[in-house]
């Protein structure tokens, strides 16, 4: 038996950032609102929200301090600042890493204890606290429609997930404008996100009819939509493929699982400090070479969804015609190749490996992953 659970009601169109007071407001008159250090302050939006929040009453405390990846003590820093605040309703707003901070700083308002303490499993996560409201501003995780926060702890050299069913945003204000800001290596990396979990979401070992449905329209918006995103940021049509693309994606992958590309991810991330995007994209083409006789029918599928005639080709041809379109798409948007330039040593490799095997996301994979294999792909990218 598979199941489909997608609480969050999801506003969407140009413009609809307008309406999120009447949303705040129903949970209470004191918001906190978790974003980044610098470009929402930089473009005016967080200005703009401030007013449109404070215009109705509520009272506003910013905590912008999300830089890169949430640490535990970024996450735990705003969560001591929501309690004393008396915050009642948290707004992240940003990537998703400032998604993901909101989210464990709701998540985690009524536990007992450190962040670093359920992080590390000595308490457990049990339920949600408050209600969050997730305003994304790029398009690639979808984590506005994800019960998962993904923090990484620098101490313990380790990235990890913390989730619940109850995690997933009361509300989601998914509005395009607020992606044409997005720098092209922010697009770029993002979108490469998007792409690989949508992809994945699609082959993984728990998709069922309705998740394919959300992952493979979410790879033809992205895969269309991709480059002319990258190349002109101002091209509204594309950034709302973008944007709803990661949010199906999202949608897909926070039932289905994902896959062979994350599970190897986080540790390399969390070690050599790559954007996760970037080395999302860079994996996706040689896992997907490796699972391609696994996964053959899907990926045929995909390669027709990717605007490839695969007309007159068997199966497996048009299969492996799906991982060529996808290396071909994030190389165009500069992601590399290649981890070697990008300081991943050789002889790390195996502790890399060692570090994936425990990822659920290793273990939806359509092709099982011993230490071994997840060794070999990694040295055919080095």
């Amino acid at each position: 038996m598979k199941q489909v659970y997608l609480p969050t009601r999801i506003i969407t169109g140009n413009g609809c950032l307008a309406h999120i007071s009447e949303h705040a407001s129903t949970y209470g008159q004191k918001a906190l609102i978790v974003c980044g250090t610098h470009s929402l302050r930089a473009s005016g939006r967080l200005d703009r929200v401030l007013k449109v929040l404070k215009d109705t009453g509520l009272q506003v405390t910013v905590y912008d301090a999300i830089s890169g990846e949430p640490t535990l003590h970024m996450v735990q820093t705003g969560l001591d600042m929501a309690r004393q605040t008396g915050a009642e309703v948290i707004v992240g707003m940003g990537g998703g890493s400032a998604i993901d901070a909101a989210k464990a700083i709701a998540g985690l308002y009524t536990h007992e204890g450190t962040v670093e303490e359920t992080f590390c499993g000595s308490r457990t996560v049990t339920g949600g606290g408050l209600p969050w409201i997730a305003v994304p501003t790029t398009a690639g995780t979808g984590a506005e429609v994800t019960k998962n926060a993904v923090l990484i702890s620098p101490q313990h050299s380790r990235k990890a997930s913390l989730r619940h069913d109850e995690w997933f945003a009361d509300v989601a204000i998914v509005d395009p404008e607020l992606t044409l800001d997005a720098p092209p290596e922010i697009t770029a990396a993002s979108g490469s996100d998007a792409l690989t979990q949508a992809i994945e979401a699609y082959t993984s070992i728990g998709a069922s009819p309705v998740t394919d449905a959300l992952a493979a329209r979410a790879i033809q918006l992205i895969g269309r939509s991709l480059q002319p995103a990258y190349r002109n940021g101002q091209d509204l049509n594309a950034r709302a493929d973008m944007l709803y693309g990661s949010m199906l994606a999202g949608m897909a992958f926070a039932n289905a699982r994902l896959g062979g590309v994350h599970g190897m991810a986080h540790p390399l991330g969390c070690r050599y400090h790559i954007p996760h995007g970037t080395v999302c994209g860079l994996l996706l083409p040689y896992v997907m070479d490796y699972n391609v006789e696994y996964a053959a029918t899907k990926y045929a599928h995909i390669a027709q969804v990717l605007g490839i005639s695969t007309e007159g080709m068997d199966t497996l041809t048009a299969a492996a015609q799906a991982a060529e379109r996808a290396r071909e798409l994030v190389t165009s948007v500069g992601i590399p190749m290649r981890l070697g330039p990008l300081g991943v040593k050789h002889e790390d490799l195996d502790l890399i490996a060692e570090e994936s095997l425990p990822s659920g996301s290793l273990k939806h994979n359509p092709r099982p992953l011993l230490k071994e294999d997840v060794l070999a792909i990694l040295q055919e990218a080095l």
